[in-house]
């Protein structure tokens, strides 16, 4: 083999290990980006802990992979946390991830377990929707328009799904013991398309406001508003906590 052929079959190889290797580090840096930014911006815009175990994007493809997310629970809630996700598969538009306003096509969320704890200023759902509402408002911009931290980026998302979901649920008065029930599916479309994107805050805002309706549907029944706490120190709901066993 010639010696110039020699050597231009080295650049050839050198430049497809760099792409390769450019390609690794592209894919692997973006997993854990976006996995810390979840965990800053989750715990900033709910005001609670939010942790997050792994990210895997497939960027071939634009499927993701979300592992262990949790969300914590508010101050004076007695329980872990209030959400437990498990696994979340992802569709995004890739190349939007450059742009300001990234495209996730679809989220389905299987199987995840939710702690709705009841207590004397109203459900820890409750407590992060307020949380949500003072971090929207904060950050609002000119025209009411939030300002995003992230350098300025959104999302539109086309469809969400939230399926077989379960609820434990609980009330301060009875001290962390818990039923479980079901709650109804949830389906959103579209969600920041109309205003060509929204910020995190929106957007969670928006979940979080229909997750909790479907919890309250869910719950009704229980009444755990009504509970009195005076009446279950002097026993009289021994009915109602034996629901909690």
């Amino acid at each position: 083999m010639k010696t110039r052929t020699k050597i231009l079959l080295g650049i050839a190889l050198a430049v497809l290990l760099g792409v390769a290797g450019g390609a690794y580090w592209l894919s692997s840096s973006l997993d854990s980006l976006v996995a810390s930014a979840i965990r800053k911006y989750g715990t900033e815009i709910t005001g609670v802990s939010v942790k997050i175990t792994s990210v895997k994007i497939a960027p071939a493809d634009g499927s993701a992979a979300l592992r262990g997310l949790v969300v914590g629970n508010p101050q004076g809630y007695q329980t872990d946390h209030v959400l437990s996700l498990g696994e979340i598969g992802m569709k995004l538009d890739i190349g939007s991830l450059t742009g300001d306003v990234i495209l996730i096509k679809q989220i389905t969320i299987l199987n995840p377990m939710i702690t709705y704890e009841y207590g004397s200023g109203g459900s820890n759902l409750d407590a992060i929707q307020r949380n949500v509402d003072r971090y929207v408002a904060e950050h609002a911009g000119d025209k009411g328009r939030p300002k995003d931290k992230s350098g300025g980026k959104k999302l539109i998302i086309e469809s969400l799904s939230i399926r077989n979901a379960k609820a434990n649920v609980s009330a301060a008065v009875l001290q962390g013991k818990a039923t479980s029930v079901a709650v109804p599916d949830l389906h959103l479309r579209d969600i920041g398309r109309k205003s060509n994107g929204a910020t995190a805050g929106e957007a969670a805002k928006q979940i979080l406001g229909a997750l909790t309706q479907n919890v309250v549907k869910a719950t009704a029944s229980l009444n755990l508003g009504g509970i009195d706490p005076n009446a279950l120190k002097k026993g009289a709901g021994d009915k109602i906590k034996g629901l909690f066993k």
